[in-house]
């Protein structure tokens, strides 16, 4: 395990799938990452590489090949190389094996850098394509958080916010978790604030089709603590927490990348909000919590 910590928080992260798994508030004493509780949700803040979302049948075309990729991609299941560490950043690096190359048939470099700031963790991903040809991919983060935190309120005290306010456009999912190709104003949401309540996802995730938005924060009563995300990099992003069974988390998730519409299997390169890098090009994503 990977310990960051300064006067503000310790936050600690596992090499496997290179995944934070606490933000702790020192000052606070407020655990703001999901713990993992297997009797709802087993990870904490996964990576998504390298597709997003769910692939009709789980497979892809390449050219006149059909391969296997399960929801999310692998790397939230491999080992990362710890490339290094300070106490204020740890440097995680992956790249294709026998195993990736039979499911993701391209060479490829991903870093991930964490790096702690006062009350903010900053996320950054650098994708290389060390392949001869070019490279179809998707990236982004899925990050769970405690709600309520500290025990303070209730789920339904809670609200998200998007900045700059607006009317806010979601992917609708039919059946779930795949597209259904429509999209709907998220009514629930006035005046760019959501109030949480679990029958808003009992229809499962929603993925918010709105590259305008900067900033998404989670506050609890009174706005006394919460998290604060710069999404500004990324075009979309999603609000999921389990379907069934109240769950006390929240995830808000920076996505570049798409489920599949439902429907026949597909050339990855044309899938939903991907990227395409070309032989030897690299792209650079990120993005910040700030806890409060």
């Amino acid at each position: 395990m990977i310990t960051l910590e300064n006067e503000e928080l310790l936050v600690e992260i596992s090499p496997h799938g290179a995944e934070l798994q606490k933000i702790y508030s020192k000052k606070d004493e407020i655990d703001y990452l999901w713990s993992g509780d297997e009797t709802y949700w087993g990870r904490h803040a996964p990576i998504l590489f390298p597709i997003i979302g769910r692939l009709n049948e789980d497979k892809y075309k390449k050219g006149d090949e059909i391969y296997e990729l399960s929801q999310h991609g692998f790397a939230r299941d491999k080992t990362f190389e710890v490339e290094g560490t300070s106490d204020e950043t740890a440097i995680f690096t992956l790249q294709q094996d026998d195993d990736t190359l039979d499911h993701y048939p391209y060479e490829f470099k991903l870093t991930v850098t964490y790096t702690l700031i006062g009350k903010l963790l900053s996320v950054d991903f650098k994708v290389e394509n060390q392949s001869e040809e070019r490279m179809p991919f998707s990236i982004g983060g899925h990050p769970a958080f405690n709600v309520p935190l500290n025990g303070e309120g209730n789920y339904e005290d809670y609200t998200i916010s998007i900045s700059p306010k607006h009317e806010a456009q979601y992917f609708e999912s039919d059946p779930v978790p795949f597209r259904s190709g429509s999209k709907r104003i998220l009514e629930a949401m006035k005046d760019g604030i959501l109030p949480l309540n679990h029958e808003t996802f009992r229809n499962g995730l929603i993925i918010i089709d709105e590259p305008k938005v900067d900033m998404v924060t989670l506050a609890g009563p009174e706005n006394k603590h919460g998290v604060t995300l710069n999404v500004g990099e990324f075009p979309y992003f999603c609000l999921w927490t389990k379907e069934q069974g109240d769950a006390p988390f929240i995830c808000i998730e920076p996505f570049f990348g798409l489920p599949d519409i439902a429907g026949e299997i597909g050339q990855l390169e044309d899938k939903g909000g991907i990227i395409l890098l070309e032989e030897g090009e690299e792209r650079q994503l990120g993005f910040t919590m700030e806890m409060f």
